[in-house]
């Protein structure tokens, strides 16, 4: 149990490190492992006006909504793993690129680590006083 703990934490961080990039052409869904940090980047020509919607489904609510003419840059706190849905809404056509960087670990990684956890201190707990009797 111990070496499957160990084995862990290196193979969670390379999958963390991994940038999660999209295209978004029309309003679709991305699919996020993890909470993060979201950058958005889009361009149209000047003078263009559009909308740039980040909607999260399991609060209901849209998390960003701005209208923006020409070019578009922010940045969007994605506070747990799920689908979250980008959209450009617009008479044009507008590209928007979306790259999650910073991504933790989600609530179901954590409950998995912490549980291992507690279960092998329970285990070495009983292992050493079992050990301490038969002395």
């Amino acid at each position: 149990m111990v070496i499957l703990t160990l084995l862990v934490f290196p193979v969670e961080k390379n999958a963390l490190s991994q940038p999660i990039s999209e295209v978004v052409l029309v309003g679709q869904g991305i699919m996020v492992p993890s909470s993060g940090i979201a950058m958005l980047s889009s361009n149209a020509d000047e003078g263009t006006q559009y909308t740039v919607r980040v909607f999260d489904p399991e609060d209901r609510r849209a998390i960003l909504e701005r209208n923006v003419t020409g070019s578009f840059r922010d940045r969007v706190k994605l506070a747990h793993s799920g689908p979250y849905y980008f959209s450009v809404q617009t008479m044009t056509p507008v590209t928007m690129a979306v790259r999650v960087i910073n991504r933790y670990p989600s609530v179901t990684t954590l409950n998995i680590r912490y549980g291992i956890g507690g279960i092998s201190a329970l285990l070495l707990s009983v292992i050493l006083l079992l050990e301490g009797r038969r002395r």
